[in-house]
């Protein structure tokens, strides 16, 4: 976020607080600080920070302070200022993975009317997409990104490690990663669902589980594997 708000004209950057910061300067020239005591006042105070540290690191700032948080599951009232909200983008960040953020939808929630207009805009200015949530469909909201983004690339990582255990290239799986994503375009998850667990295919099932050596894999397969059928089973009701 810092790069899109660097490279919007219409947003000035006052301070970058950083604890482990070793320049005072950003190679943009934004002043870089490593000390609460040295904030200067702005008009908004944005912590993109850890879950466990939102609290400790919110309760030093002036309380008249308009501080906002990124997190995707702490509550908004984790901060103690009157003028509180939340700038949640809805997005996986890497290091070095460059990120269009026109394809970005914000969780926007503040106490008070015209902060959140003020966040809506900000959004905006770097191409991203606002919407209000509450609290409870901001949690709700990030545990299903857990589920699609998280818990799926582990699953992928897996998945890479058992095709170069056979010397084959992940490449392979490519097309049908992006097939997967596709149909979601125009399936609901439920309709899209394929694969020998949908089918009951036991003899599939069983040389897949006497494949995998990873105990904790084989659990996984297992879990998921129970967690289709009992869903479909249930969906005949």
């Amino acid at each position: 976020m810092y790069r899109a708000f660097v490279e919007t004209p219409e947003i000035s950057l006052v301070q970058w607080y950083d604890r482990s910061a070793l320049s005072k300067l950003s190679p943009e020239g934004i002043p870089i600080i490593t000390s609460l005591s040295e904030i200067q006042e702005a008009n908004l105070y944005l912590l993109s920070i850890s879950d466990d540290a939102l609290e400790e690191v919110s309760s030093k700032l002036p309380l008249t302070s308009f501080v906002v948080h990124t997190a995707g599951s702490v509550p908004m009232d984790a901060i103690p200022q009157k003028r509180r909200g939340v700038f949640y983008p809805l997005q996986s960040f890497s290091d070095n993975q460059a990120v269009d953020f026109s394809m970005i939808p914000f969780g926007i929630e503040t106490t008070v009317e015209k902060d959140a207009a003020m966040l809506m805009q900000l959004a905006h200015l770097i191409g991203g997409s606002p919407k209000n949530l509450s609290s409870n469909q901001r949690e709700v909201l990030h545990l299903s990104a857990v589920l699609v983004n998280n818990f799926t690339n582990h699953l992928l990582t897996h998945a890479a490690k058992l095709c170069a255990s056979q010397n084959l290239s992940f490449e392979l799986l490519r097309p049908l990663l992006m097939e997967t994503v596709r149909k979601t375009e125009q399936l609901k998850p439920h309709e899209a669902q394929t694969g020998p667990a949908l089918r009951n295919d036991q003899k599939t099932i069983h040389r897949h589980l006497e494949r995998i050596e990873d105990p904790i894999l084989k659990k996984i397969y297992k879990t998921l594997t129970t967690s289709i059928q009992t869903y479909y089973e249930n969906e005949k009701l």
